[in-house]
This record gives structure tokens, C-alpha cells and sequence, in this order.
């Protein structure tokens, strides 16, 4: 009996990182092989419709063969061939989506004159960078939007990975009106073939309820805390965007919505905290 496995040593890694692990070969008789290989493919793929109207693009990102042993006998037992790979520093992240994928694999091959080739192949995680920092700004224009009675306003367009977004908001008074609903969709859109197609879920939501005494009264909401949603990225095939929108659910009638595109921003670095605790404070000299 003959069989291959791949072993990372850590199967998710960042771009600009190094893959690492073994091809591992097990055998309950030694044979003669005539090299060792390792096959490192990164693709992504779209596909639209289906049947006669299904088309379908794909992108290699990495196609690399490197040989790890040369031909040799490999001995009863286990035996093991160490690897080591450099990723590209832009790599896209794993990504499994609406049309598609982004997926990372590496193949160790055992070739052999007398046999079918005995292989195995694995995918590997690559992981997104965190998002710079965004510091607050302090006097900017507040980003402001009214549609049919429903007023929305923002201090920043971007989501905090920690904090997420503060949401004020308004609404006339206005009949029939059941509910708001705040969400934050994902969007992604996609190169296939001749065709740019695009798809739009919801990653998180909340609602708010408005009593008699809080018509045309600023409210404030805060969602998307503790963010573990991708990152916005760009790759050949796929871009991925975030937008922020606020809906005026209300009977009988159609939907007043307000959206705005945001950003993502990392956690504030600690000595920004301290030195914003300070401030607070009136302390000059922290």
C-alpha cells in the first residue's frame, strides 16, 4: 500500500508569509520513484447561469511546479520531504462567494514509470490582512442623507473593527410606519466571461421601533461591533464592497431606503486610547 499527504505546519497564512510542511509518503514496501514534486496552484473562478446559458471565467494566480527529492528509493515505512513556498505579497484571500471562489492548494506527486503516480492534494488558508488604522477626525462635515422622511447621519463612513459605526437618524411623522431596519451588506461583484454580474447580502442587522414622541427626535444606533466579516479586497475576477443601508419599513407603501458605502478600519492603536482617555481628562501631559 501507497499513499501521499500533505502537512502544513500552518495551513492559514498571510500574504508575503511562508508555506511551509511536508509531503509525507507511506509505503509497506520500499520503490524506486523518479522524483518528488510539488504542484502550488492559486485560481480563482466565476460561473453565471446554467445549462446552455452557463458561462464561466477563470484566473490562475499561481501555477508552480518545484521538485523537493530526486529519484531515489524511498524505503518501507514513512518518509517525509520538506517544502517551502513564498506567497505573493497581493495574493487575494480564500473566498467562497455567490459566483464563485478564490482557493489556494498545494499537490505533492510521487512519479513512478511503472504505476499511476500516487498524489494527494490540499488547500491551504489565505488570510487577510487587518485593515489600517483610520484615525477620527475631528470637524469634518458630517455625511448626511434624507430620502422621504427618513434622515440619516454619519460622523464617519467607516466601520471600526472593534466599535463598529454610530447611526443617527430621524423620521418624520409619518403613518403607517412599522419599523427601521439598519444592515450592513456585503457586495460583490464579478468579472465572467464577457458579463460583469454583482450580488448583495446582508452581514449584519438590526431594527429600531419609534414611539408617538419620537417623530422628527435624533436617535442613535450602533452596528457592526466586533467585525469578523472579510475585508474589502480586489482581486481579478472580484471586488468586494460594504455599504451601509437604513430602510423605513412602512405599510402599504414602498420602502424609503438610504444607503452609503463605508470603509473598514482597524482598532485604534492602545497609545491613540490613552492619549484620547487623557484628553478627556484635561490632561496635557499624559
Amino acid at each position: 500500500m501507497r499513499s501521499v499527504d500533505i502537512k502544513f505546519d500552518n495551513s492559514r497564512v498571510l500574504p508575503g508569509e511562508t508555506l511551509t510542511g511536508n509531503v509525507v509518503v507511506r509505503t509497506d514496501k520500499e520503490f524506486v520513484c523518479n522524483r518528488v514534486v510539488l504542484k502550488v496552484v492559486s485560481k480563482e473562478r466565476t460561473e453565471v447561469g446554467s445549462g446552455d446559458n452557463r458561462r464561466t471565467d477563470e484566473k490562475l494566480l499561481i501555477s508552480r511546479v518545484f521538485r523537493i527529492s530526486e529519484g531515489r528509493t524511498i524505503p518501507e515505512g514513512i518518509s517525509s520531504f520538506p517544502f517551502l513556498f513564498y506567497l505573493p505579497r497581493k495574493l487575494p484571500p480564500t473566498y467562497k462567494g455567490y459566483f464563485g471562489y478564490i482557493e489556494h492548494t498545494v499537490e505533492g506527486v510521487v512519479e513512478v514509470d511503472w504505476a499511476i503516480d500516487p498524489k494527494m492534494k490540499e488547500e491551504y488558508q489565505v488570510i487577510q490582512q487587518r485593515p489600517p488604522h483610520i484615525p477620527e477626525t475631528i470637524d469634518t462635515a458630517v455625511i448626511s442623507k434624507t430620502n422621504n422622511g427618513l434622515h440619516v447621519q454619519l460622523n464617519e463612513d467607516c466601520v471600526r473593527m472593534d466599535t463598529g459605526i454610530l447611526v443617527r437618524f430621524k423620521v418624520d411623522d409619518k403613518n403607517r410606519m412599522r419599523r427601521l431596519r439598519f444592515e450592513i451588506r456585503k457586495r460583490e461583484d464579478a468579472k465572467c466571461s464577457w458579463s460583469n454580474v454583482d450580488h448583495s447580502i446582508v452581514v449584519r442587522r438590526k431594527f429600531s421601533t419609534l414611539n408617538q414622541d419620537d417623530w422628527g427626535r435624533w436617535k442613535e444606533i450602533r452596528i457592526g461591533e466586533n467585525w469578523r466579516e472579510y475585508i474589502p479586497f480586489k482581486s481579478e475576477l472580484y471586488r468586494i464592497s460594504y455599504h451601509l443601508k437604513v430602510t423605513l419599513e412602512i405599510d402599504f407603501g414602498r420602502d424609503p431606503d438610504i444607503k452609503i458605502p463605508l470603509l473598514i478600519s482597524d482598532c485604534a492603536p492602545e497609545e491613540d486610547v490613552l492619549e484620547e482617555i487623557a484628553l478627556d481628562l484635561g490632561i496635557d501631559d499624559w
